[in-house]
């Protein structure tokens, strides 16, 4: 039909248009936060486009859900504007046919939604979490740049070395503070190697001295050495990711995000339903967006298109804001799970009822009062 195929490509291309808008903001927003982690030594230099890929497909679903609300929103707010919509309704073409095209033109995206968020959600934050973990499991001496002061995994002791290392994986100059056995204890040294002795990692450093004091105590050792034997920290975590190893995984020691979704079916682990009730309101949200930009587009007329534009964005954030109470709700035992996702979905069901009467004129035959006065304003 000649409606649907306008509507379709209409839309299409204002899909395309603001979905490209937003990713490129995504991505640059991404590629800043994922830059000074590296820069501080949170992140391997070597993994940030991988993390920023990873980042991005994590949060693809918000953004092709916020360009299909926009393009639906898009469309109807230029046909309103343009007269055109009033040419349709003239035909007998009414809200809910619009409603139908809607969904023709958005069933194949919100299916790429639900894809998303079901599936590819938690696997690119099992990666990103096994990036992580691999380059906190280093030893200390490899997180270390030359000419920058850092800690260690515990957070206990502090790194400086001048010259990096070079053949032999020897490194120069070495300044370190520790903290680990309850005295404070400097360390300078001519030259430091990673060394592995009875299987553990150790920095044996050479030539330098040990300069120990009690905190609170007026007791000062200096010690000179030939060689000295460190041993490296070690963390532990989510080891069976990180190494890609093919045993079973504990999903109870992990992050909620990292669950696959067919795990998240349990009602003993509230965390985990709270989790599902996020991945399965999101596709749902979609489509109820989609619908809504319906009815908000032909305010337009009224408030013209940064009104209508303003106003829809509020219902946008609103929306994808209860998500998240919810989630947290559910994670708290405040309200079961179905219950809470009744309570905001049905609520956002109520709520484009509500704007299609309205557009409909129906509030104003259920309450003629309220509709005279109207009138008399």
């Amino acid at each position: 039909m000649l409606l649907d195929l306008t509507l379709r490509r209409e839309m299409s291309r204002n899909f395309g248009g603001a979905f490209t808008v937003l990713f490129t903001v995504v991505i640059t927003l991404m590629l800043i936060r994922i830059l000074g982690q590296a820069s501080d030594g949170q992140a391997s230099p070597q993994d940030v486009f991988l993390l920023i890929g990873l980042t991005a497909l994590s949060y693809l679903q918000i953004v092709i859900t916020l360009s299909l609300f926009l393009a639906v929103l898009l469309t109807f707010t230029r046909m309103w504007l343009g007269s055109e919509m009033t040419i349709w309704r003239t035909t007998g073409v009414g809200r809910l046919r619009l409603m139908v095209s809607v969904l023709r033109f958005s069933w194949p995206i919100l299916l790429l939604i639900a894809a998303l968020t079901l599936f590819a959600w938690p696997w690119a934050n099992q990666q990103s979490t096994a990036l992580r973990i691999r380059f906190e499991q280093r030893s200390d001496i490899s997180r270390v740049a030359p000419g920058q002061f850092r800690e260690s995994a515990s957070g206990k002791r502090v790194f400086f070395i001048d010259k990096g290392a070079q053949a032999g994986g020897v490194a120069h100059d070495i300044f370190i503070r520790d903290d680990t056995s309850g005295q404070t204890v400097l360390i300078t040294a001519r030259s430091a190697q990673v060394q592995r002795i009875d299987g553990q990692p150790f920095l044996v450093l050479s030539n330098g001295n040990r300069y120990a004091h009690t905190p609170g105590q007026a007791n000062y050792t200096i010690t000179s050495f030939d060689s000295l034997d460190m041993r490296l920290d070690a963390t532990t975590g989510l080891s069976n990711v990180a190494d890609n190893k093919t045993g079973p995984v504990n999903w109870l020691t992990q992050p909620n995000r990292n669950v696959p979704t067919e795990y998240l079916f349990n009602p003993a682990i509230p965390n985990w339903l709270g989790e599902l009730s996020w991945r399965l309101g999101v596709p749902l949200s979609a489509a109820l967006l989609a619908l809504m930009a319906l009815p908000l587009a032909s305010g337009s007329v009224r408030t013209g298109r940064a009104g209508s534009l303003i106003s829809a964005i509020l219902v946008y954030l609103i929306y994808f804001n209860l998500l998240n109470v919810l989630q947290g709700w559910i994670s708290e035992g405040r309200v079961g799970f179905t219950s809470g996702f009744l309570l905001v979905h049905g609520g956002a069901v109520l709520f484009l009822l509500l704007l299609l009467m309205r557009g409909n004129g129906w509030l104003h035959r259920l309450w003629p009062g309220r509709a005279r006065s109207g009138a008399h304003a």
